[in-house]
């Protein structure tokens, strides 16, 4: 009853504020609405979305506000072919070296995660921490191999937060207050700057786990706090810096179970403190007139984790580290032939360092160059192709290997009239371990790690007119030596069980099928429809009892549904997201690791994520916005595969002033 009373109040007011402003919507008459906007990632040139031969996905600013994400792993997790892997509830959160990251097209550590067009990932985790939404102008999701243009790390797609460099001198100042989360954001922007000071709380989230009749422990989320700063600032008409900062700590808590319930209300099994410092730093010059940018990117991440145990001392975590990156990209763009043929070139510097905290002596980096170009001939007014091809040498640093990798693309775009066109993008692409691979154990030494390489194939059509955007894509990926993680003892004889490392697990192949649709009745409604249906399966030598068997490694079906309506001071919406038909779970039905033994026995249940968003917005000055999560309440939200549970129904509100 109690959810089903959640669920009709929402529908109610929804659908009250839907109607109170149906009759403005009605009186304005027919337009031209604009589906249709400019991509850069895709090609590293300036293109309308139907002449980009590749799969993307645009979420505008106006897309932000009117479906009230929150955050951009928010938007990013409600997108149709991409995936979430989460540890704490409420998405992008991390525990320590237990990353919160998203994926795209079931490839795990496959997506490159830039601001502005500069790298930002460390470790091969993409993260989108730093960059509030009320900064960001669109988020541009391109799926499918982007190893050319953009070298390791884009396998299975790139994201480009782009974001809002200055404008009309102007300050906010919000404030929100929810059942679990709360916080305070303070915003300036002038005609060459924009900076935001954002503080965030969390409140303890006592289920956060599921029990299993023989579990020993489990866990519980404690409170948290987030401090995040912004900046972006043209320094001149060609060079912006942007800056993001975050200070995060956060507590996890192990209390005793037996028989499947709770038996330690003090935690007296571990308590965990986790402090992790991130800085993205980007120099970018970008001179238009002769189509030349250049990119200095700095990121740098470390985690100091401490656990206290039965009153001890704290003892610090032998997995806390200090590592950061360095990525210094070039390149320039020609014309020949009167427009019909374009060049891209450019050359790429990029060196990661890892130091260990808890032994200082344990630290070492990794260099890699590479060059790349992009030609594109136009045969026709309706036939176009991309050929690319990149070549990146990584030197080897005593640990990992020297790597001389050529990796070739060709893409073909045809036109059957402005709006409508077909393509087709076909990729070979690679990653290299993570920098750290080499510490996660000390009998690791010995494997010989490769990086994963493979093909990626799609062919998709797309349709954006007037009112509506519709897009097709059917994909194939074949990759070789995909990472994984595994326990050491399956690898190495005498290797602890409760130890993970990560390893080449195998070959992973993913097909499938993914379609949006997105459609403006007028100038207040608009609605969408997307789904994904594919089938990521891994073979690996290194699952016990299933050794080079194909199994299921991500989840197979995606679905989203939302209606949006919005006036000059309304908006609200609802939106439905739905994975189903997912993997394995880590444990078994009797908590057991599935994996020591191979005894899987069920897989994660389906997440089901009903949200709703309604803001009023009387004046410019003032904005009330509730946003409502898990609508239906639903206790089976499972975050990832451990089976970690999403937060229940839960809300915030927000006000906000602007002057």
């Amino acid at each position: 009853m109690k959810k089903d009373v959640k669920c009709l109040l929402s529908a109610l007011v929804f659908a009250g504020i839907s109607w109170g402003g149906y009759g403005i919507a009605s009186a304005a008459g027919e337009a031209v609405y604009e589906l249709n906007p400019v991509v850069v990632t895709a090609t590293r040139t300036e293109k309308m979305d139907v002449d980009v031969p590749a799969t993307t996905t645009v979420i505008t600013a106006k897309d932000i506000q009117d479906k009230g994400y929150v955050s951009v792993f928010d938007a990013l997790e409600h997108t149709v072919g991409v995936d979430s892997y989460n540890y704490s509830a409420g998405g992008g959160d991390d525990l320590g070296g237990s990353q919160s990251r998203f994926y795209i097209r079931g490839m795990d550590k496959g997506t490159l995660v830039l601001v502005n067009g500069a790298p930002i990932n460390v470790m091969n985790y993409s993260s989108t921490e730093g960059v509030p939404v009320d900064a960001v102008e669109k988020i541009e999701v391109i799926k499918g191999s982007n190893s050319v243009l953009y070298g390791a790390e884009a396998m299975g797609g790139v994201v480009n937060i782009i974001t809002k460099h200055g404008g009309k001198p102007s300050a906010s100042i919000s404030a929100k207050y929810g059942n679990y989360n709360s916080g305070y954001q303070v915003g300036m922007t002038g005609e060459r700057y924009t900076a935001y000071f954002t503080r965030d709380f969390e409140d303890e989230f006592d289920d956060a786990a599921k029990i299993f009749p023989n579990s020993k422990y489990n866990w519980t989320n404690g409170k948290g706090r987030k401090s995040s700063l912004y900046l972006s600032t043209q320094l001149n008409d060609r060079l912006t810096l942007d800056w993001s900062h975050v200070d995060r700590n956060k507590k996890r808590s192990a209390f005793k179970v037996i028989g499947g319930k709770k038996t330690d209300k003090y935690y007296s099994y571990g308590i965990y403190d986790y402090d992790t410092q991130r800085n993205n730093i980007n120099l970018i010059y970008n001179d238009k007139d002769h189509e030349f940018k250049s990119v200095l990117a700095y990121n740098s991440r470390r985690i100091d984790t401490k656990q206290y145990k039965n009153g001890q001392a704290p003892a610090v975590r032998g997995t806390n580290y200090d590592v950061y990156g360095i990525t210094f990209d070039n390149q320039k763009t020609w014309h020949f032939n009167n427009g019909k043929d374009n060049l891209t070139s450019g050359a790429t510097f990029k060196r990661e360092h890892y130091k260990a905290l808890a032994t200082p002596s344990d630290r070492i980096h990794r260099d890699a160059y590479s060059i790349y170009s992009s030609y594109e001939h136009q045969f026709s007014d309706k036939l176009s192709t991309i050929i690319g091809a990149r070549g990146e040498f990584v030197k080897g640093n005593g640990w990992d290997k020297e790597q001389n990798v050529f990796l070739p693309q060709w893409q073909m775009l045809y036109k059957l009239n402005d709006s409508w066109s077909l393509y087709s993008n076909i990729g070979e692409s690679f990653d290299m371990p993570s920098i750290n691979s080499k510490f996660y154990s000390k009998k690791t030494k010995a494997i010989d790690y490769q990086p994963q390489k493979g093909w990626s194939y799609e062919i998709g059509s797309k349709y954006v007119k007037d009112k509506d955007s519709v897009k097709i894509a059917l994909f194939h990926m074949n990759i070789d030596n995909y990472f994984k993680w595994v326990k050491e003892n399956q690898i190495i004889d005498g290797g602890a069980s409760d130890i993970n490392v990560q390893i080449n697990g195998g070959e992973f192949k993913n097909t499938g099928l993914e379609a949006e649709w997105t459609h403006k009745i007028n100038e207040n409604w608009q609605y969408n429809l997307g789904v994904s249906w594919s089938d990521p399966k891994l073979k690996s030598k290194w699952v016990v009892g299933h050794e080079n068997e194909w199994m299921q490694e991500a989840a197979k079906l995606q679905t989203n549904a939302g209606v949006q309506y919005s006036d000059k001071k309304w908006t609200a919406n609802l939106n439905l997201f739905f994975t189903g038909e997912r993997e394995y779970s880590y444990y078994t039905n009797k908590g057991a690791i599935a994996k020591n033994d191979g005894s899987y026995d069920h897989a994660i249940p389906n997440r089901v994520n009903l949200t709703s968003s309604i803001s009023y917005a009387p004046n410019d000055s003032h904005r009330i916005t509730l946003n409502m999560y898990n609508l239906l309440d639903r206790h089976n939200n499972c975050i990832n595969e451990n089976e970690n549970y999403d937060l229940p129904f839960n809300w915030t509100l927000t006000y906000k002033y602007s002057f």
